[in-house]
């Protein structure tokens, strides 16, 4: 079972691989730190994560009463931080500019966040290790995906495929999987996979669909169980069906839920 974290912890842990005062333009810095082309689509989808995540903890802060005594003085320090990711810190030295906003005292705060964070929000750490087997259980399912053709509904199809390349891509880049743009792909891909099961035939007659059904839920669930789910939840008939409705509710509320693993 992988040990837990939560998004304020998660987002320290990034910030502080970018802290270093390095001579490189912003741009460059990040584009190199999460191995993207400058200015790229996936330079911006690793901005954004990066700000959405910001702005998530700040969402949270305020609805905990717990924190109330230093949610104030917290959200001000990751104000301060975010503006090492506004277009000025990108375009000039990060030591110079970036680094000045995305540093230990503005981290630090962070860091202490987590603890009020986590009694309300929490999902697998995964190792470096367990990251590569999701990953890996992934690119196996992209390839298959790719090299099948069905008749009809292959738009689907497509969708399946779009969403766990983008799945992978964040969860590969950003490293994190139980919040943000992550699960938001996951239920993307959860959404696919519904969408072809309610449109198969009963009869056998689209027998590639039904392949990709399977061959989807399976993998699915395996993605499940590799993040710590036990493997009787897992294999109930209505999990991808709860496993959709957690995600989703995490995409539409933002309201303090933690998208992939608040359900049973």
């Amino acid at each position: 079972m992988p040990a837990k974290t939560d998004p304020a912890s998660e987002f320290a842990a990034l910030c502080d691989k970018l802290a270093p005062a390095v001579d490189a333009r912003g741009s460059d810095h990040l584009a190199s730190m999460f191995n993207v082309e400058e200015w790229s689509l996936e330079f911006y989808q690793i901005l954004f994560c990066i700000i959405e995540r910001a702005n998530l903890i700040k969402q949270l802060m305020e609805t905990i009463p717990e924190a109330a005594h230093i949610a104030p003085d917290a959200i001000a320090h990751i104000d301060d931080l975010l503006q090492g990711f506004k277009p000025l810190a990108m375009q000039k030295v990060w030591g110079h500019v970036g680094a000045q906003h995305v540093n230990a005292k503005n981290i630090q705060p962070i860091k202490i966040l987590s603890a009020f964070l986590r009694m309300h929000v929490s999902y697998p750490a995964l190792s470096d290790a367990e990251r590569a087997d999701v990953i890996g259980l992934v690119d196996e399912l992209l390839t298959w995906l790719e090299d099948i053709q069905i008749a009809e509904n292959d738009f689907i199809r497509q969708a399946l495929i779009d969403g766990l390349r983008q799945f992978s891509f964040r969860l590969e880049r950003v490293e994190w999987l139980g919040w943000g743009y992550t699960v938001a792909s996951l239920r993307d891909v959860i959404g696919a996979y519904l969408a072809l099961e309610r449109g198969l035939p009963n009869d056998g007659s689209a027998p590639q669909a039904d392949a990709i059904v399977r061959k989807v839920g399976a993998g699915l669930k395996g993605i499940y169980e590799r993040v710590g789910f036990a493997k009787d939840a897992v294999e109930r008939a209505d999990f991808i069906l709860k496993a959709y409705g957690a995600a989703s509710l995490y995409v539409h509320s933002h309201g303090g839920i933690a998208g992939l693993l608040t359900f049973g």
